[in-house]
């Protein structure tokens, strides 16, 4: 909206076009209009500001209730089943200009049929959607959403200052808010969710999953596709993916289900935990401890101040089952079916004090020896296969047979 400075040529200006302006404006404080509708059909409803109430009932009628018009121009249509209501602050019509009557309290409560879709817009003020049939766009500049089940239809939930709740969706979820939590429940499509400062929580997920803050933390349940979480500042729990799933934190720690294909978790400042992988693994953290399960691929761990605990199982013929794991100042521990064929290397860099103190320990047959002061473990199992490589400082190495 454009706002025009305080300067005597321009109020001369304003007040003009006001005086010569056509428009319908309320006779009295609240509005009611009724349609006769379809089902299937949509309401667009656009203010410049106010709150927005929309609950459904089982008539093919669309009921729009105005409160507090005074100071504005509202305007109803309809074209088939389809339904537009539209209200402008008094200046507005023409050039966007100030509301001078001070009024900014209008109100909307509509009622809709149980199948019908809804656009709702406002510069001002929270929006609510009860359960519901249809698509549902809801946009508003400073405001609340509550969106409740939604089936047959697509969700866009967007606002510059408040949470977005959005329960059941069959269909997509696209969610966005610059500053305030985000909650979906289980969606049948996919999801997004953005928000510059707060929380986010997703139920099951049928497609892809993409959740992305700036300063809360991030949980989700299954997915059925694509799964990527960000956060700048809190903690990522996620359960177990089909697709290959991503998470980031610079702030917390990140706890994964697993993945059907790939997993990559990265933190600089915390712990990571993953139960179970199908595909690759990638973990790594600046500062904190590391422990997987139930991997049955390659596995890559690095971090700069922590233990790190991983276990390979169940290997098919054929898979990539190369392991790295490197830690500057933890205990390594790899626990590996006692039939895998793997070519083993431990490195163990020792201080000059502390060289009895810190061991390799291992079930399988390797060679040890010191290397310039290093403690180095060496040999093939099983006739040698896929590359094993364990490094750490002054702790101890673990290679244990299951």
């Amino acid at each position: 909206m454009t706002y025009f400075r305080n300067t005597t040529v321009n109020l001369v200006v304003i007040f003009a076009v006001l005086g010569t302006a056509i428009s319908v404006q309320a006779a009295t404080d609240d509005l009611e209009r009724e349609f006769e509708v379809g089902a299937g059909g949509t309401l667009t409803l656009t203010s410049d500001s106010g709150a927005i109430e929309v609950e459904t009932w089982d008539q093919d009628r669309v009921l729009v209730n105005v409160r507090n018009t005074d100071g504005y121009t509202i305007d109803f249509g309809q074209s088939g089943n389809d339904v537009v209501v539209t209200a402008d602050s008094e200046g507005s019509n023409f050039f966007g200009l100030i509301n001078f009557s001070g009024r900014s309290s209008v109100g909307f409560r509509v009622r809709v049929p149980v199948n019908y879709n809804v656009e709702l817009g406002t510069g001002g003020g929270s929006i609510e959607v009860s359960d519901i049939s249809g698509s549902v766009r809801a946009d508003t500049s400073g405001g609340s959403i509550e969106v409740g089940n939604v089936s047959q239809g697509t969700v866009r939930a967007d606002t510059s200052g408040g949470r977005i709740t959005v329960g059941d969706v069959d269909g997509d979820v696209f969610a966005d808010t610059s500053g305030g939590s985000i909650t979906i429940g289980d969606v049948t499509g996919n999801a997004y969710a953005d928000t510059s400062g707060g929380n986010i929580e997703i139920g099951a997920v049928l497609g892809d999953i993409t959740a992305d803050t700036s300063g809360g933390n991030i949980r989700v349940g299954e997915a059925g596709g694509e799964v990527e979480l960000d956060t700048s500042g809190g903690t990522i729990r996620a359960a177990w993916a089909e697709g290959p799933i991503s998470a980031d934190t610079s702030g917390g720690n990140i706890f994964l289900a697993g993945s059907n294909t790939r997993v990559e978790a990265d933190t600089s400042g915390g712990s990571i935990e993953i139960e179970a992988s199908t595909g690759p693994v990638v973990a790594d953290t600046s500062g904190g401890r590391i422990e997987i399960r139930n991997a049955s691929a390659s596995i890559h761990a690095d971090t700069a101040g922590g233990s790190i605990d991983a276990e390979l199982v169940n290997v098919e013929d054929g898979v990539d089952a190369t392991v790295r794991l490197d830690t500057a100042g933890g205990d390594v521990t790899i626990r590996i079916p006692a039939d895998h064929a793997a070519s083993i290397r431990a490195d163990l860099d020792v201080s000059r004090r502390a060289r009895r103190d810190y061991r390799i320990y291992t079930d399988f047959p390797l060679i040890i020896r010191e290397d310039d002061g290093d403690i180095v473990g060496e040999g093939d199992i099983n006739g040698g296969g896929d590359r094993i490589t364990l490094s750490t400082t002054n702790s101890d190495i673990h290679i244990l047979s299951q």
